[in-house]
């Protein structure tokens, strides 16, 4: 398989799964921003969270954004992201295990359906190569065919580059494996669904529903995205708590420490910015002070 293709699906994957979710818990408002300071509770010095999209036609970042960042001395992701171990175990946890295939469980018009469905999206792949991929992976490897750009960019790829020229720490919230591991708790079933209804919209419609998210994004409309998010029919929206929330109450004691150590600057998708059991209502409830900058 291509580099390019491996890391299209790195980073597609990262946006499918923390963009992707409504949350239960998103009826409690916050200041709609991206951008939030985190002072107080004994922290020496401010640190910095940063909600991102992980993929879009640009990457638009604000002085103030740009100011956080270089106030800081470490970068938190989701993931290191940095980390060289991080394609190969991806690599090996791609393929859906005991020899599954999309095959096992579509019919043959299913399949069909698929097999045209990817035709042309994905470089470097035919259907035949895919068809043992776990359809969460699929999912995101057809996202970019609906962008109107040809060649989409990262917030968090822009984040890392710029702390490994500033030769900051990197580090991540979780591991990798960790993020494996939750894709694992949905059924092949409940992924084969979710990927075949994107297979049965047109593109046309499968990139007005990217693009009104994102749009949602930049408008920095945290209630209106998670909204948005909550309308769209998904079986990945049943496993919301393992996929938001106990991730962000997990997240806390690492921002917390982190925090404490030196000034870091944490850029995490969006979604889990927002309701009660968001990163900044879980801060606020530990004693933060978590204010909106931008």
């Amino acid at each position: 398989m291509k580099i390019k293709t491996l890391m299209k699906i790195k980073f597609l994957f990262l946006f499918l799964l923390c963009t992707s979710l409504s949350s239960q818990s998103s009826a409690q408002s916050i200041e709609n921003a991206l951008l939030w300071k985190v002072s107080g509770n004994n922290l020496k010095t401010s640190s910095y969270l940063y909600g991102t999209i992980h993929i879009a036609c640009e990457v638009n970042i604000s002085e103030d954004v740009k100011e956080a960042f270089e106030s800081t001395e470490q970068l938190a992701l989701e993931i290191n992201m940095a980390d060289p171990n991080m394609m190969t175990i991806m690599m090996q946890n791609m393929y859906m295990k005991e020899g599954k295939s999309l095959s096992d469980f579509t019919s043959d018009e299913e399949l069909k359906k698929l097999e045209c469905f990817f035709d042309g999206k994905v470089q470097g792949m035919n259907f035949s190569m895919m068809k043992n991929i776990k359809p969460f992976f699929l999912s995101s490897m057809a996202l970019t065919s609906f962008l109107s750009c040809a060649t989409p960019q990262g917030y968090d790829t822009y984040f890392l580059e710029k702390a490994k020229s500033a030769e900051k720490s990197i580090i991540g919230l979780e591991s990798i494996q960790d993020q494996l591991n939750m894709i694992d708790k949905v059924p092949y079933q409940d992924q084969v669904e979710d990927l075949l209804q994107m297979a049965q919209a047109t593109d046309e419609e499968n990139s007005q529903s990217l693009n009104d998210m994102i749009e949602f994004y930049e408008a920095k409309d945290l209630d209106g995205l998670m909204n948005y998010m909550s309308s769209q029919e998904s079986n990945i929206n049943l496993y919301t708590e393992d996929f938001l929330d106990n991730r962000n109450k997990n997240w806390i004691s690492v921002i917390e420490e982190k925090a404490k150590e030196q000034p870091t600057f944490f850029a995490f998708g969006a979604a889990h910015l927002a309701g009660a059991n968001g990163v900044v209502n879980l801060l606020r409830k530990a004693g933060y002070q978590v204010e909106p900058v931008q």
